[in-house]
């Protein structure tokens, strides 16, 4: 048995000795010869009339024997070992350089056959840098000179080149079959936009920023008078999936949303920069959105009297909101959420000021109420959008003194459980469950937890919780 497995493994090694070393032939066009390898030996089987072969006296039947000039670091055995690839790089003159071969038997007077070749030297050698270590093994000491001029011509070069960071993330939140937020972007109720965040670096001035797409519509060109300072970052945000396609996303196992978008980049007086850029969506199912739209903040008075004449202060961030409206008014909603009232429009054109807005409103006191203010803006795509509803109380007299009746009798209760606490319980905190067991049972207590060294209790009639923190003695 062991002889016949040793027969069959040296017949594998013979094939494979006999594969290897096969003979194969070269022709080095621009030279005009050919070279046949039998693994042994390399010999010159063709020489064309006319050609730098037969110039250099090279002559059939030659054997080449080695190469002297110039040093290639690729060529790590003899000849007659290499593979058709690396015989006919090693035995073809590279552009206005020669090429010295040491043959048997040599010309009359020489062991030397020096091919010199008749193409120029290109006028751009190295048009894509760098090279791979592989690359610049095949290269003449001539042509690694004239590499690493142009590596310290492209350093020098290189701070002057357009460049251009992309930078893009964005996950979209849907609950129970509608989206409740985005992080990363926005949406109307037609379109979600990502946002994308782009920073461009034009030494020589920026001429324009083109993005383009398949998206229907959707075609952007940042102009010199529209840009910032150069290098300061901005975003745009198109309108890229319907929203009917995110919310797809939660019905079994869609595709992943993913857009293709073109940007070119043109700095003046260099050629553009080009570049295809991937935009993708995440889409969380089922799962609370981090991110809250409230564009609205309300200021001073905190309370407002019948009668009062002082303007509601309101901050806006409008600008903030992705996509950008084209419109933006504060209004007045009721209880259902229906506008009842439209208090003041605000700048949204293109030079209005990015950041928020400070706005005086004067709100209806005639009578007690409760005012609720929203911002209502309406975006490119013809879609409307209303902010969660912001109050303001307005009372009677009558209803100002009760609720200082009430904020004294709190505050009194306040201070009589404080002193029962601490008759009942000298560290309040070291038996968390039995504490909070008397506080729920407090006559002043409406509801209290406990965490840690700490214990959140509301007392009845107050607004707020308020936190007692234990001794650490």
């Amino acid at each position: 048995m062991l002889p016949m497995f040793l027969a069959s493994l040296l017949s594998v090694f013979a094939g494979a000795w006999m594969f290897a070393a096969a003979p194969f032939t070269v022709t080095m066009k621009s030279a005009g010869y050919s070279a046949r390898s039998d693994g042994e030996t390399v010999t010159i089987t063709r020489v064309e009339p006319k050609s730098v072969a037969k110039e250099a006296k090279l002559r059939v039947g030659m054997k080449v024997k080695r190469i002297t000039m110039p040093a290639r670091a690729f060529i790590k055995v003899p000849l007659a070992q290499l593979d058709a690839t690396d015989l006919q790089d090693a035995l073809t003159p590279q552009p206005a350089e020669s090429l010295w071969l040491q043959v048997e038997p040599p010309p009359k007077g020489t062991t030397q056959v020096i091919l010199k070749s008749r193409e120029p030297l290109p006028d751009n050698p190295f048009p894509s840098i760098p090279l791979t270590q592989a690359r610049l093994e095949r290269l003449t000491p001539m042509q690694s000179g004239l590499y690493y001029a142009r590596l310290q011509q492209a350093f020098l070069e290189e701070p002057e080149q357009p460049r251009l960071e992309f930078k893009q993330d964005t996950t979209a939140y849907v609950m129970k079959g509608k989206l409740v937020g985005v992080e990363g972007g926005g949406a109307t109720s037609l379109w979600l936009h990502p946002s994308l965040d782009m920073k461009t670096t034009c030494r020589t001035g920026l001429e324009k920023l083109e993005l383009s797409g398949t998206v229907k519509g959707f075609d952007f060109t940042l102009q010199p008078e529209g840009a910032r300072h150069d290098g300061e970052p901005f975003a745009v945000a198109p309108a890229l999936w319907p929203i009917p396609n995110v919310l797809q996303q939660c019905a079994g196992s869609p595709k992943p949303l993913e857009k293709s978008l073109h940007v070119k980049l043109t700095c003046k007086g260099k050629p553009p920069l080009e570049r295809d850029v991937t935009v993708k969506l995440a889409v969380r199912c089922d799962i609370p959105s981090p991110v809250i739209r409230q564009p609205l903040a309300l200021r001073e008075p905190r309370n407002f009297r019948v009668g009062d004449k002082t303007p509601l202060q309101v901050q806006v961030s409008a600008h903030q909101l992705i996509p950008r409206p084209t419109e933006a008014t504060l209004v007045e909603v009721d209880a259902e959420g229906q506008v009842t009232r439209r208090l003041a429009p605000l700048p949204m054109g293109k030079n209005a000021h990015e950041s928020s807005l400070q706005v005086e409103v004067p709100l209806d006191t005639t009578v007690a109420r409760t005012a609720r203010l929203a911002l209502e803006a309406r975006f490119p795509d013809g879609s409307t959008w209303l902010s969660e509803p912001q109050t303001r109380e307005i009372r009677t007299p009558a209803q100002v003194e009760e609720l200082r009746r009430e904020a004294a009798g709190a505050n009194a209760r306040t201070s009589a459980f404080l002193e029962d606490l601490d008759d009942k319980f000298g560290v309040p905190c070291d038996d968390m469950p039995t504490t909070l067991k008397w506080i729920l049972a407090h006559p002043s207590i409406e509801s209290a937890r406990g965490g840690g060294r700490k214990l959140h209790y509301k007392v009845k009639g107050s607004t707020d919780f308020h936190v007692f923190m234990c001794d650490y003695d």
